[in-house]
């Protein structure tokens, strides 16, 4: 079983402001036992040889992904190589078509760019569905949610830590059954042979992640950002 962590952000984000790099996350993955990763920065692809090489060195695999936007919905792209354009979810066939699996980031929380309805109403063109690591023992109805209609419709779960601050990093991720090559880990992520494993943030960081998330939103509302569509 290889732990896995297919959502994470790194200060080469475009996006967004985060403190660590690319080598410096996958350093402090390895030293958590991790051995697959994909960083998955908004709008822009960051893999290249010299990263993968050094992700190899520290026992780790590296797969080339990106979280995009599509109608101004977030989705989760992995093994995306090639730069394109995403202007309608039903783009998202000739992507499974070139081999990318396709996850539902974090569907159904309030945030606008949460797929949330759009979704179930496209939900032939994912492949998986997040686990998020955001939620209180008490209160996790949106990740319910998320299980609920991946049962009901076939899907993989997969656990993600969605990391922007270090601190979110390594409680929630997932275990793959498969060989460590990327063919293998997309296709064991299509097969379902992955275990979610989860624990709650303590509640600092849940807090800090909490406020983070409220103030973000109000700021791209202020600014009225405009997302592009293209993944690279």
């Amino acid at each position: 079983m290889l732990k896995s962590d297919f959502h994470i952000h790194t200060r080469e984000d475009p996006h967004d402001k985060i403190s660590y790099s690319s080598k410096e996350l996958i350093s402090h993955a390895a030293k958590l036992g991790f051995e697959v990763l994909a960083i998955t920065n908004h709008h822009k692809i960051h893999y290249n040889k010299d990263l993968a090489g050094y992700a190899k060195r520290k026992g780790i695999l590296l797969i080339p992904g990106v979280e995009t936007h599509i109608n101004r919905k977030e989705v989760l792209l992995l093994n995306v190589k090639k730069p394109g354009t995403l202007n309608n979810f039903s783009d998202l066939e000739k992507l499974k078509n070139e081999n990318v699996v396709i996850i539902a980031p974090h569907p159904f929380y309030l945030t606008s760019a949460c797929l949330g309805k759009k979704l179930i109403e496209n939900i032939q063109y994912f492949d998986g569905i997040e686990y998020t690591h955001f939620y209180f023992n008490n209160f996790n109805l949106f990740n319910q949610k998320a299980i609920k209609i991946a049962k009901q419709y076939n899907k993989t779960m997969v656990g993600t830590s969605d990391s922007h601050k270090s601190y979110q990093f390594g409680y929630t991720y997932s275990l793959v059954d498969c060989n460590k090559n990327i063919e293998s880990v997309l296709e064991a992520i299509r097969k379902g042979k992955v275990q979610v494993q989860t624990r709650r943030l303590p509640l600092l960081p849940l807090s800090k992640v909490f406020f983070t998330v409220i103030f973000s939103g109000v700021n791209r509302k202020v600014k009225n950002i405009q997302f592009d569509n293209s993944y690279c």
